[in-house]
């Protein structure tokens, strides 16, 4: 009977393997049919993806993925293909783990339009996978919840070509694998999210903590990591973790405009860079404490493990050194898990999916659409930025990066700070006020709706 099951498993895996890369294949057919030569575009110039296909590509060849060369001429190449031109003194980083990097690496044998396709395929796939498993996750009808995920999740990652809709279907596969008491399955699903180092690592830290059944395939997924990493050099790991970590949190500390740090907003309101940096650092291992915290305690009150690794993961983005806004859709899962959870019509119910609505629309990415940009009126504020010099190639491209932010950052956006404030209002109250219905829910003292 076991090697029955165990080979009905197989089966299943290996169905479930062909039919994903069949659907990739499909949809990076119908997705070819979105390139526009010589205009920007998920398949033309997916931005982020353009830096971890170059990144991966460095790796692939022995080079140095966090130094100017080879990237500049990576990206370069990748943008002339689609008719494209690059602005020499901004190269875009892959400030990724060595681990990570080998990932794209593999996607740097195809030719850079194949792999924009089958990278948007795989994010339009991940996206279904997370509607899917967060409608089983919070009870509520998948037709609910893929409008949350489009809006935040999709449109505010697909254009750039993000990892968040892989990282997010990962983690919220662990949550089910959590909740089914499949430990393996759970860490196994936290090592692809790992893509997202300061993503995953609150849902290690709740699977560690409150999934006893996951802690030796934690063990072993960390080993796999760590070897993977090594595999690359242990010049490049150390490379990484003591120059590349704290250089890109500070690469962006004065463009408050895209980020939702806790660090940028210090800095916007006048502290110091190093205070500030300082500061959103600590937020970070306050925020997951008290995530842990909460989680364990809905954990509880529910006799639900999924909740220990989607709160402390939502409860992460509220502060910190460095955060996008396409990153805020991982606080989605536990609103929509709250909102399944609590009575309908009561105030706690209505401020909470209040709170899911605001996080669900990506304000930040509306804001930076032609949509609205081309209708505020233009900064007049002096350029500095023409000036700035074109970076070495052995220079460590997370510094030239940080000097083009720098200078064209803050000038480059057309809104006032004060609009710029008010963009930011409907997600931070969104996830506050998630994390206290989280609080709410777990004390015990509200009503919850009938099972």
């Amino acid at each position: 009977m076991g090697i029955r099951a165990g080979r009905s498993g197989v089966l299943r895996l290996a169905a479930a393997t062909f039919g994903a890369a069949a659907a990739v294949a499909v949809l990076a057919a119908l997705l070819s049919r979105l390139y526009v030569y010589g205009a920007d575009g998920p398949i033309t110039n997916p931005t982020d993806f353009r830096a971890f296909y170059c990144g991966g590509a460095a790796l692939a060849r022995g080079a140095n993925p966090y130094r100017v060369e080879p990237l500049r001429s990576c990206e370069r190449e990748t943008l002339a293909q689609s008719g494209l031109h690059m602005d020499e003194r901004h190269v875009l980083p892959a400030p990724f783990p060595p681990y990570a990097l080998l990932a794209f690496a593999a996607f740097s044998v195809l030719p850079f339009r194949t792999a924009t396709e089958i990278w948007l395929a795989l994010d339009l796939l991940a996206l279904a996978a997370c509607v899917a498993c967060v409608a089983r996750l919070s009870a509520l009808r998948p037709t609910l919840v893929a409008p949350a995920f489009v809006a935040s999740a999709g449109f505010a990652s697909l254009v750039i070509g993000q990892v968040v809709p892989l990282v997010l279907a990962a983690l919220v596969y662990a949550a089910l694998c959590a909740r089914r008491g499949d430990g393996a399955g759970a860490a196994l699903a936290v090592t692809v999210a790992s893509l997202e180092p300061h993503l995953a690592l609150p849902a290690w830290c709740g699977l560690l903590l409150f999934v006893p059944r996951a802690r030796v395939p934690l063990a072993c997924a960390a080993a796999f990591l760590v070897a993977a990493s090594l595999a690359a050099g242990p010049a490049l790991n150390v490379e990484y973790l003591t120059q590349i970590v704290p250089e890109h949190a500070r690469s962006e500390l004065y463009n408050f405009a895209a980020q939702y740090s806790l660090s940028a907003l210090l800095v916007t309101l006048g502290a110091a860079a190093n205070v500030a940096l300082r500061l959103g650092s600590l937020s970070y291992l306050v925020a997951l404490a008290g995530g842990l915290w909460l989680g364990n305690l809905l954990r509880r009150r529910f006799d639900d493990p999924a909740f220990a690794v989607v709160t402390p993961v939502a409860s992460v983005l509220l502060g910190g050194p460095f955060l996008h806004g396409h990153q805020l859709a991982a606080a989605l899962p536990l609103g929509l898990m709250l909102v399944g959870r609590l009575q309908p019509r009561t105030p706690l119910y209505v401020a909470t999916v209040a709170a899911v609505c605001a996080l669900a629309v990506p304000w930040e990415s509306l804001a930076e659409s032609s949509l609205v940009a081309d209708r505020l009126p233009p900064r007049t504020a002096a350029q500095a930025g023409p000036h700035l010099r074109v970076p070495a190639p052995d220079e460590p491209l997370e510094r030239s990066y940080t000097a083009f932010m720098d200078a064209y950052a803050e000038r480059s956006d057309p809104r006032t700070l004060a609009e710029q404030f008010a963009t930011k209002l409907p997600t931070w109250y969104g996830l506050i006020v998630v994390l206290i219905a989280a609080r709410a829910l777990g004390s015990g003292r509200r009503a919850i709706r009938a099972a």
